[in-house]
């Protein structure tokens, strides 16, 4: 299995309670994306420290394949571009095994 987190700090231009709207955006496109075997998103819960970035996505797959799939998929990039890029001050991913 691999495991894909995304931690993602919003910049100032980011709307008032975004994170509703990219929430459904995502869950409705992981839905579509057939390699995707789990997947939770959403805003950081502000319960430590607040350095913390803005929002978390952590998605479940088989294997490497299975997230090159997830990661190249038209629908996907088309969201990237659409609702994260505007938004974005700092982004960082990371891909493990277990």
């Amino acid at each position: 299995m691999l495991q894909h987190v995304v931690a993602i700090t919003w910049n100032d231009q980011v709307p008032d309670n975004y994170a509703e709207v990219i929430t459904a955006v995502l869950k409705d496109m992981a839905s579509k994306i057939p390699s995707v075997r789990d997947y939770h998103c959403g805003p950081d819960l502000e319960v430590s420290a607040p350095t913390n970035a803005n929002y978390l996505i952590a998605a479940t797959f088989d294997d490497v394949a299975g997230w090159r799939a997830y990661d190249e998929d038209p629908f996907h990039n088309e969201i990237r571009a659409k609702y994260f890029k505007p938004y974005i001050a700092s982004r960082a991913a990371s891909q493990i095994s277990y």
